[in-house]
C-alpha cells in the first residue's frame, strides 16, 4: 500500500515575476503564480500557476479565495509597481499577511502619496495634482516655474522651465491624471528597505546620479553615499518615519530623496525592491536580497541577511549625448558587470530626448574607490561605443 504524505510545506500567493519564482523555488515553497497569461516556462515551475485578468479585482479575489479555502496561504505579494495594490487588496480580503492597502495605493498613486505624507508632516515638494493635462500650465504658474510634471500612477517625467515645456510634456504624459511639482534642486538618494508588523530596518543609501536632460534619466549609483554619518542618520530616519506615515507594514521599498537645504524632501516611494542590477548591488553591500526579503516577509519568516562581498559600488547607466544607430564591440559585453539593452544597429536616443535614458549598465564592485574608477574606465573603453547619425 502506497502511502501519500501531506504536503506540509507553506504556501503563498505572488503576482508575476519570474525572479521571484527563482526565490520561492529555493524556499521550497507552495506557491500560487498569477499572471496574465502565465508565462509556459514559469508554469511548469509553481504549484498552481493561474491564467487570469489582473484587472478584473473581483474575478482574481474569487479565485484566490477558493485557493485559500482549499490550501491555507501565508501571503499575498508582488514586486511590480503595477500590481502591487491588487496583492494587498488580496491579502486584506482573504486575512493573510501582505502589505497595507492604504500604503499600497499611495505608493501606487503619487498624488495621493503626496496628500497622505504631507498630512503626516512629512515634507515633499509643493505639487498639485492635474486631473486634466489641459490644466497643467495652470498648475505650472501658481506654483512658479521650473516644475516637473509627472504621471501620477506609473513611471513617466520631464523637468520643464517654461511654459511651452508644460504644454508638451502633459501632451507627452497624458491623457492620464498627472502631478505637477515645484523643481526642488539638490542631491539625490536611493534608500532601500524592508518593514515587518511596522518595523522598518534601513538596508542601504546610495547617491543616485540624474542626468541633465528634461527626462531627469538615471545615470549611476554610489555606495557609499558620500553623505557624513549625520547627515546619513538623517536621511535613514527621515524614510522611517515616512514609512509609518504610509502605514507601510510588510514590504520591502524604495525610497528616493533629495537632500534640500531645508533638509530632506521624499520625492517617491516604490513598494518593491529596486530594479535590476540595482537590487543586485543592495545585495552585495548589505547581504540582503530584498526580493527574497520580500518572499520571506510574506511568508513570515526571518529576512535572510548574509555577510556583505562589497563595501564600494559604482553604478553608472550607458546612454549616449546624441540619438543615432549604436555600434560597439560585442567582446564587451563578455567581461563580468557590463550589460547592455540594444543590439549593434538599433537606434539610440540621446540622454536630453525627454524620451530617451539608459541603454544599459556598467556595474563594478570592491573597497578601493581608485581601483573601482579605473574597472570601470577599462569596461566602459572596451565596448568601444559609438554612435553614427541614423540616415533614412
Amino acid at each position: 500500500m502506497l502511502l501519500m504524505s501531506a504536503d506540509i510545506r507553506p504556501g503563498v500567493a505572488c503576482l508575476s515575476g519570474r525572479r521571484v519564482v527563482d526565490v520561492l523555488d529555493a524556499l521550497d515553497v507552495y506557491t500560487v503564480l498569477l499572471d496574465d497569461p502565465t508565462p509556459l516556462e514559469l508554469a511548469c515551475r509553481v504549484d498552481v500557476p493561474l491564467d487570469i485578468d489582473l484587472s478584473d479585482w473581483a474575478v482574481v479575489e474569487s479565485a484566490v479565495s477558493r485557493i485559500h479555502a482549499g490550501r491555507p496561504l501565508e501571503g499575498v505579494f508582488s514586486v511590480y509597481d503595477a500590481h502591487v495594490p491588487l496583492a494587498a487588496y488580496l491579502a486584506a480580503r482573504i486575512g493573510v499577511r501582505g502589505l497595507d492597502l492604504s500604503a499600497a495605493l499611495a505608493c501606487h498613486d503619487k498624488a495621493r502619496l503626496r496628500m497622505t505624507l504631507a498630512a503626516g508632516g512629512v515634507r515633499t515638494p509643493d505639487s498639485l495634482a492635474v486631473a486634466d493635462p489641459a490644466d497643467a500650465r495652470a498648475s505650472a504658474r501658481r506654483l512658479g516655474l521650473p516644475v516637473v510634471v509627472r504621471k501620477s500612477a506609473g513611471r513617466g517625467q520631464l523637468l520643464c522651465r517654461d511654459p511651452g515645456e508644460v504644454k508638451r510634456a502633459s501632451e507627452l504624459l497624458g491623457p492620464g491624471a498627472l502631478l505637477v511639482e515645484k523643481f526642488t534642486d539638490g542631491p539625490e538618494y536611493a534608500v532601500q528597505s524592508f518593514t515587518v508588523d511596522g518595523v522598518t530596518e534601513i538596508v542601504s543609501v546610495l547617491a543616485q546620479h540624474t542626468g541633465p536632460g528634461p527626462g531627469r534619466a538615471e545615470t549611476g549609483y554610489d555606495h557609499p553615499s558620500g553623505l557624513d554619518p549625520v547627515q546619513e542618520s538623517e536621511v535613514k530616519a527621515f524614510c522611517v518615519r515616512a514609512l509609518a506615515v504610509l502605514n507601510f507594514d510588510h514590504g520591502v521599498s524604495h525610497v528616493q530623496v533629495r537632500l534640500t537645504d531645508d533638509g530632506p524632501v521624499l520625492v517617491d516611494v516604490a513598494a518593491r525592491p529596486p530594479g535590476g542590477q540595482l537590487c543586485a548591488a543592495t545585495e552585495r553591500i548589505s547581504g540582503i536580497d530584498l526580493t527574497r526579503a520580500a518572499a520571506e516577509i510574506a511568508l513570515g519568516r526571518p529576512v535572510t541577511r548574509r555577510p556583505p562581498t562589497a563595501s564600494h559600488v559604482l553604478y553608472r547607466c550607458v546612454g549616449f549625448d546624441r540619438p543615432g544607430r549604436i555600434d560597439y564591440d560585442v567582446r564587451g559585453l563578455g567581461s563580468p558587470g557590463v550589460w547592455l539593452d540594444v543590439e549593434p544597429g538599433d537606434s539610440v536616443r540621446s540622454v536630453d530626448d525627454p524620451e530617451g535614458g539608459s541603454c544599459g549598465r556598467i556595474v563594478v564592485y570592491g573597497d578601493d574607490p581608485a581601483e573601482l574608477e579605473s574597472a570601470y574606465h577599462s569596461l566602459f573603453h572596451s565596448l568601444r561605443l559609438r554612435v553614427e547619425p541614423d540616415i533614412q
